[in-house]
C-alpha cells in the first residue's frame, strides 16, 4: 500500500510539476523533473498510464503535466468516482509493474 500512494503522489506531482511536448514527453519530463523517479521509471510510468487509463483520464493527467499545479489540483476534484477508482488501480499496478519507490 506504501508504494501505491507514493506512486500516486509521484504521479500527480509530476503533472503538477509541468512539461513540454507530447502528452507522452509531458508525463515524463515532468516526472523526472519531480526527483523521485529515474528517466527509466518515469518511462514506465508514462507508458502505463497510457496503456491502463482511459483516454479520457490519460488526457486530463498529460493536460495537468503541461500546465502545472493548479491543473493538478482541478483533476483530482473533476474525477468520478469512477475514474478515481480506475486511476487508484493504474497507480497499483504502474507501482509493482515499474518498481516505483
Amino acid at each position: 500500500m506504501k508504494k501505491t500512494m507514493l506512486a500516486s503522489a509521484a504521479l500527480f506531482g509530476l503533472a503538477a510539476c509541468g512539461g513540454g511536448g507530447g502528452d507522452r514527453a509531458a508525463l515524463v519530463n515532468a516526472c523526472v523533473d519531480d526527483g523521485s523517479m529515474d528517466q527509466a521509471t518515469c518511462e514506465c510510468m508514462a507508458d502505463s498510464a497510457e496503456k491502463n487509463l482511459d483516454d479520457d483520464l490519460y488526457s486530463k493527467l498529460a493536460q495537468a503535466a503541461k500546465d502545472g499545479e493548479e491543473a493538478t489540483e482541478e483533476i483530482m476534484n473533476d474525477m468520478t468516482p469512477e475514474q478515481q477508482g480506475q486511476f487508484m488501480s493504474f497507480a497499483m499496478q504502474a507501482a509493482m509493474t515499474c518498481g516505483a519507490t
